[in-house]
C-alpha cells in the first residue's frame, strides 16, 4: 500500500484562515495560530487539522479574550491618516471649537464624547477634556494666529490697542491689533494675552515692542490706542517722557499717534459735571443697592410699600464705579419706584441718614430726572463711539454733534416736559427752585463741554483732515480736501501724487453716482468703501495710492471698546467655577472666540485643510506635563 500523501498549508488555506501562519517560511506543514499562539501540524488532515484546533479549549479562550479587548494598535494614531481619519479630526476640532464658542467647559466634552459615541454611533469620536484643551491651545489657536499673520502681511498700517485688568492677583494685558484691508474691511484681532508683574510704562512698552517684533509689525504701527491715563499718555497735555506713548516712539524711532479712548472721555465728562449738582446721585444709588442687596426682610417690606403706592416692585440695580454710565439703568429703576422708596424710608425709625435726607429733599426727584436725561443723551453717543468698526476720524462728527447738542440746551435753557412739570409743582408748593435749577444746569452743560474739548484736542487737526472720508457730505469730497489729507499724512503715507489724483477723480465719479443710493439705504461707511474697492477691482483699475490713505484712516480706532470686549469675554470664560485654567489656556480661548466664524463655517473651512487636520490627528498636540486644566 502506497504511503498517504502529506497535506500542505497552501494559499487557499491562508486566505480562509488569515490568523494561521507558517512557522517557517519554507515549512508547509507546521503552522502557528496568532490568536492563541498555539502550534500544530496540518500534514495529516489539512483543513480538518485547522478545524480541530479551532475546537480546542485553548483557542476558544483566546478567541473570547481577543473579542473583549482591543488591539494595542487601536490606542495609537496611524502615521499616515486616511480620509476617514481626516473626517474624524474635523468633527473633533469642530466640537472643540463649539465648546469654546459657546462657553462650555472642557470637562463637559467628556460627557459629550460619550453621548456622540453611544447615541450617534460615532465609535471613534474620543474628544474628551484633555484632548479638547490640547486641540484649542496647540492647534486651533495657532491656526487662527497664523491666519491673522497672513492678513497682516497685506496690511500697510496697523494700530495697537492695549489695556490692563486684574483677575484676582494676576495683572493681564491683552495686545490687540487693528487693520483695514480693501477686500475684507476692518479687523480687530488679539495678538497676545499675557500677564505682567505690574502695569508700569516700562513693562507695557517692552511688551508691545516684543509683540511687534514677534509678528514683524514694527514698521507698520502708526497709532497706539489706550486709556487716557498718565501711564499711557502723560495726561491731558501729552507731555513728559515717562509714558508708554513717548517711550514707544523713542524705542521705534518713529512718530506714532496717541489715541485715547473717547468713550472714557464722555464717561468722565458727565461724571465730572455731575459733581456740581447739589445731590450726589451716585452715592445715593450705591447706598440704596447696598441697603437692600442681601436683606430679604427689607425687600419684603419695600414690596409692601410699593404695592401701597401702586408701583411695581423691581430689584434695585448695582452701579459699576469704573463705568459711570452704568448709573442709567440703576437710576431708571429708582425713579420707577420713587414713591414706594420714599414712603419706605420716611416711615422707618432707623434708616441711613443720607437716604432719609435724600427722600425728604423736595428736589430729589428733579435732579434724578435731570441726570437720567443727561445719561440717556451721553449713552446714545457712547454707543456710537463704542461700535466695533468706528474709526477715529468718524469721532469728529460724533463729538461735534454732542457738543452742539449741549450748547443748544444751554443757550435755549432747555428742560424736558417732565422736569418742567416737577419744577412747576415745586413752585406752586412754595419751593423757589426754577432759578437755582437753571443756574445749576448751565454750569453742568459748561463743565461737560469744556471737559470734552479739553481731552479731545490731540490729533484733532489730523483727524479733521480725514473728515471727507466719511462720505456723508458731497461738498466735502473734493480734490482740495484729498490733497490736504495727503499733506497731513506725509509722515505716515507715501504715495505718487499724480496717480493719487487720477485715482481720486475716478473714485469721485463712483461716489457721486452712489451717493443717493447709499443715503437712501443707510449703508455703513465701511461698506461704502468696500463697494468702491470692489468696483475698482472688477474694472481692473489700480487704486493703490488712494487705498493707502483709506487704510491708514480706517486702522485708527475710535475707542478702546475692542479691548473691553476682550475683558468681558475673559470674565465669562475664566469664572470661579473654571478657576484652574492658566493664562495660556485663557488666551487660546479668547483668540478662538474672536475668530468670527460660526461652528458650521469653521467646519467648512477646515474640512479640506489637510495640514490642519493632520495636527488634530497627531499625538504631538499633547504637550502638557502638569495636571490637565479645565
Amino acid at each position: 500500500m502506497a504511503p498517504k500523501r502529506l497535506c500542505h498549508f497552501n494559499e487557499n488555506l491562508q486566505k480562509e484562515f488569515p490568523f494561521i501562519k507558517k512557522q517557517k517560511h519554507n515549512d508547509d506543514f507546521n503552522v502557528q495560530c496568532t490568536t492563541c499562539q498555539g502550534t500544530f501540524s496540518v500534514s495529516h488532515g489539512g483543513r480538518s487539522d485547522i478545524n480541530d484546533h479551532l475546537k480546542s479549549q485553548k483557542h476558544k479562550l483566546a478567541s473570547r479574550a481577543s473579542l473583549q479587548s482591543g488591539k494595542v494598535s487601536n490606542f495609537f494614531s496611524k502615521l499616515i491618516p486616511d480620509k476617514n481619519d481626516f473626517a474624524l479630526a474635523a468633527r473633533e476640532a469642530t466640537f472643540a471649537y463649539h465648546t469654546v464658542i459657546h462657553n462650555q467647559s472642557f470637562r463637559s466634552m467628556t460627557c459629550t464624547s460619550d453621548l456622540i459615541r453611544q447615541l450617534l454611533n460615532d465609535k471613534k469620536f474620543t474628544c474628551a477634556k484633555t484632548k479638547t484643551r490640547e486641540i484649542i491651545v496647540n492647534v486651533i489657536s495657532p491656526y487662527i494666529v497664523d491666519n491673522i499673520v497672513k492678513e497682516l502681511r497685506s496690511a500697510k498700517f496697523i494700530s495697537v490697542l492695549v489695556d490692563g485688568s486684574n483677575h484676582k492677583s494676576i495683572k493681564l494685558v491683552p495686545i490687540l491689533v487693528r487693520y483695514f484691508l480693501p477686500d475684507v474691511g476692518i479687523k480687530n484681532k488679539i495678538l497676545e494675552f499675557s500677564n505682567l508683574p505690574g502695569e508700569t510704562s516700562d513693562l507695557i512698552t517692552k511688551k508691545i515692542i516684543d509683540v511687534l517684533t514677534k509678528f514683524g509689525l514694527k514698521e507698520k504701527i502708526v497709532a497706539l490706542s489706550a486709556d487716557n491715563t498718565n501711564t499711557n499718555f502723560g495726561g491731558v497735555a501729552r507731555k513728559g517722557k515717562n509714558n508708554v506713548h513717548t517711550k514707544l516712539q523713542t524705542e521705534l524711532n518713529k512718530k506714532i499717534l496717541g489715541l485715547g479712548c473717547c468713550a472714557h472721555i464722555l464717561h468722565n465728562a458727565i461724571q465730572c459735571a455731575s459733581d456740581s449738582l447739589p445731590i450726589d446721585v451716585e452715592a445715593i444709588t450705591v447706598k440704596l443697592f447696598g441697603y437692600f442687596h442681601i436683606y430679604t426682610v427689607r425687600v419684603e417690606k419695600l414690596k409692601e410699600f410699593c404695592e401701597f403706592a401702586d408701583v411695581q416692585y423691581r430689584d434695585i440695580l448695582a452701579h459699576t464705579k469704573t463705568r459711570w454710565l452704568s448709573l442709567l439703568p440703576a437710576i431708571d429703576r429708582i425713579i420707577l419706584m420713587f414713591s414706594g422708596l420714599k414712603s419706605y424710608f420716611l416711615s422707618q425709625d432707623s434708616s441711613p441718614k443720607i437716604l432719609v435726607d435724600f427722600f425728604k429733599n423736595d428736589k430729589a426727584l428733579l435732579y434724578m430726572k435731570f441726570i437720567q436725561s443727561m445719561l440717556r443723551l451721553f449713552n446714545n453717543y457712547i454707543q456710537k463711539i463704542e461700535g466695533e468698526h468706528i474709526s477715529a476720524f468718524e469721532l469728529i462728527d460724533i463729538l461735534s454733534s454732542l457738543i452742539n447738542n449741549l450748547e443748544n440746551r444751554k443757550n435755549e435753557h432747555f428742560i424736558n416736559s417732565e422736569i418742567e412739570n416737577i419744577i412747576k409743582v415745586l413752585e406752586e408748593e412754595g419751593c423757589s427752585i426754577k432759578k437755582e435749577f437753571d443756574t445749576g444746569s448751565q454750569i453742568f452743560f459748561d463743565l461737560c463741554i469744556k471737559y470734552i474739548q479739553k481731552w479731545t484736542m490731540s490729533n484733532q487737526t489730523l483727524l479733521t483732515e480725514l473728515d471727507w472720508l466719511n462720505l456723508t457730505k458731497k461738498h466735502t469730497v473734493t480734490w482740495q480736501n484729498a490733497k490736504n489729507t495727503l499733506n497731513s499724512l506725509s509722515e505716515f503715507v507715501v504715495v505718487n501724487e499724480d496717480d493719487y489724483f487720477d485715482e481720486f477723480m475716478s473714485f469721485l465719479n463712483i461716489f457721486q453716482e452712489k451717493f443717493d443710493e447709499w443715503t437712501k439705504n443707510s449703508i455703513s461707511l465701511e461698506q461704502k468703501w468696500l463697494q468702491i474697492f470692489k468696483l475698482f477691482k472688477e474694472k481692473d483699475v489700480g487704486i493703490s495710492n488712494l487705498a493707502a490713505v483709506v487704510e491708514f484712516a480706517f486702522c485708527l480706532p475710535g475707542s478702546n471698546a475692542s479691548i473691553e470686549r476682550v475683558f468681558s469675554l475673559m470674565t465669562s470664560t475664566w469664572t470661579d467655577v473654571r478657576n484652574q485654567m492658566d493664562v495660556a489656556t485663557v488666551e487660546s480661548c479668547l483668540i478662538t472666540k474672536t475668530y468670527g466664524l460660526s461652528c458650521m463655517e469653521f467646519h467648512d473651512e477646515i474640512i479640506k485643510n489637510q495640514s490642519f487636520l493632520k495636527n488634530v490627528h497627531s499625538t504631538q498636540k499633547y504637550t502638557m506635563t502638569a495636571e490637565d486644566k479645565v
